[in-house]
């Protein structure tokens, strides 16, 4: 009858054994048994009692709770990381839209030829002023933006009211840090 116990024994223990013997041939590392160990008042470790209940019970449990604990750690950097790409895609949009701006502040700026804003800088300020009057919008205040800043103030002052405000508008919206505004905004300011 002993022997048969045995036997029972090895054929319960094998599969156990066997699976141990996998998980360290597969690589994986080797997590040292769970122990309380109670020092003693003089600092040393004091003999081990034999385990209570309790004891046993929260041995039993360690690796449970510690595998919760870096399961709830891996949720939260993996939120961490969903809210980080979101905040990146943001910017990124951000960043789209601000370099969008950049041309059209430059391609407005560069839109008048050198030559044209020559010939308006060397022109009387009433007759620049009529005929800026006369030609778009954003060409007029593309070519105003080019001119000194004194030449550009008094061919606004020798235009009407209206069209000047209109082109400084045009200006401000154009080559202010701001953006561009859009049609709501600009009608708003329109007196």
């Amino acid at each position: 009858m002993r022997n048969g116990w045995r036997a029972a024994r090895l054929v319960v223990l094998a599969p156990a054994l066997a699976s141990i013997g996998f998980a360290h041939a597969a690589g994986a590392p080797e997590i040292p048994p769970q122990e309380v160990r109670i020092i003693g008042e003089s600092g040393e470790v004091a003999k081990r009692k034999p385990a209570s209940e309790v004891e046993a019970y929260c041995l039993n449990i360690a690796d449970e709770a510690q595998d919760a604990r870096y399961a709830q750690e891996q949720k939260q950097l993996t939120e961490l990381e969903a809210e980080i790409g979101k905040q990146i895609d943001a910017l990124e949009a951000k960043r789209k839209d601000y370099q969008q701006w950049l041309e059209e502040r430059k391609s407005f700026l560069e839109s008048a030829s050198t030559i044209i804003v020559d010939i308006y800088a060397k022109m009387k300020a009433d007759a620049a002023a009529a005929q800026l009057a006369q030609i778009d919008r954003s060409s007029a205040a593309s070519l105003i933006a080019r001119l000194k800043s004194r030449q550009a103030s008094d061919i606004l002052s020798a235009m009407p009211p209206a069209t000047a405000a209109e082109i400084t508008n045009l200006i401000v919206q154009k080559t202010s840090t701001g953006g561009s505004m859009d049609e709501k905004q600009v009608a708003e300011r329109k007196p």
